[in-house]
């Protein structure tokens, strides 16, 4: 226990809502061709890939499935992760039905929409290995980035790049072409290559002594900063992101350290390990600073 009291203040968000629009269709059930010579179905590495980057989420975290087939249906409705359900509803998902793309993005907005948090940054990730009726699933990620969701889409070997290019743009997100190096999918997704999904390339960070350092992102974006000595009165962090656009945004927050009132030391500096300072929050800020300049 700290000896003293934190409170934050500033923009500060409420942590993340993501529901995975998952492809349920038939062609996932083909297999692809590693670079080291082995082979894997792709509703295998779809499984792999999403349990991945569901266990490199932050605290906070609130996780929802989408399977599209023919159509949409919930899996698992938005759950506070670690959870077993959402990796259970993730390794359900086997290759049958076809592929509608619009009807993925459209339960995953109304699930957001019955389940998602006040105060969240709220995402839907979209994978794919085939194509759709490029304009209705372009209208429905239009939809739901009017309803404050991002929409961003990976497609696999065999997807219509075009379109879940044109889905993400339509949505606010970001679009990752994982056709030509599959192997690549379960790292990128699991926070272990430096890659990261949401169009961040890196975050910068000065701490309230005035270093500055490199965060390390993780595939959504999310960051911590490292274990402080919280002292008393204002410690302010800042952070600069900058994106694939080479636009920048900054955010901070201010945590105030005051004594205890009941037999402190008012000179003594607080502990504040690194999980109590997660800066996943200036993600949110950035959004908001980003759909204002554009």
């Amino acid at each position: 226990m700290p000896d003293g009291q934190a409170n934050a203040s500033g923009v500060v968000g409420g942590g993340l809502d993501l529901v995975l629009a998952l492809d349920g269709s038939g062609s996932m059930g083909a297999f692809v061709n590693l670079p080291d010579g082995s082979s894997v179905r792709r509703d295998i590495l779809q499984q792999q890939a999403a349990n991945a980057l569901v266990n490199s989420l932050p605290a906070g975290s609130n996780v929802g499935v989408v399977e599209f087939q023919s159509s949409g249906f919930v899996r698992q409705t938005l759950t506070p992760i670690p959870d077993a359900g959402v990796t259970s509803a993730i390794n359900a998902i086997v290759a049958s039905g076809g592929t509608d793309i619009r009807d993925g993005i459209v339960t995953a907005d109304g699930e957001l929409d019955a389940n998602g948090r006040a105060g969240t940054s709220k995402q839907i990730l979209l994978i794919s290995d085939g194509g759709s009726t490029q304009s209705v699933a372009v209208a429905a990620a239009a939809a739901a980035l009017a309803d404050g969701y991002t929409v961003n889409t990976v497609g696999f070997p065999g997807a219509a790049n075009s379109t879940l290019a044109a889905v993400a743009t339509a949505g606010g997100g970001t679009f990752v072409n994982f056709s030509n190096n599959p192997q690549d999918i379960v790292d990128i997704f699991g926070g272990n290559s430096g890659g990261v999904l949401v169009g961040v390339d890196g975050v910068e960070i000065t701490d309230p002594d005035g270093n500055t350092f490199a965060g390390t992102v993780d595939a959504l974006g999310n960051f911590k900063v490292p274990a402080y000595n919280l002292k008393l009165g204002a410690n302010t962090w800042t952070a600069v992101a900058t994106f694939s656009d080479q636009t920048t945004a900054t955010s901070s927050l201010t945590l105030f350290g005051t004594t205890n009132g009941g037999g402190g030391n008012p000179t003594a500096p607080i502990p504040l390990p690194a999980s109590g300072l997660l800066l996943g929050l200036a993600l949110a800020g950035f959004g908001v600073a980003r759909r204002r300049r554009g």
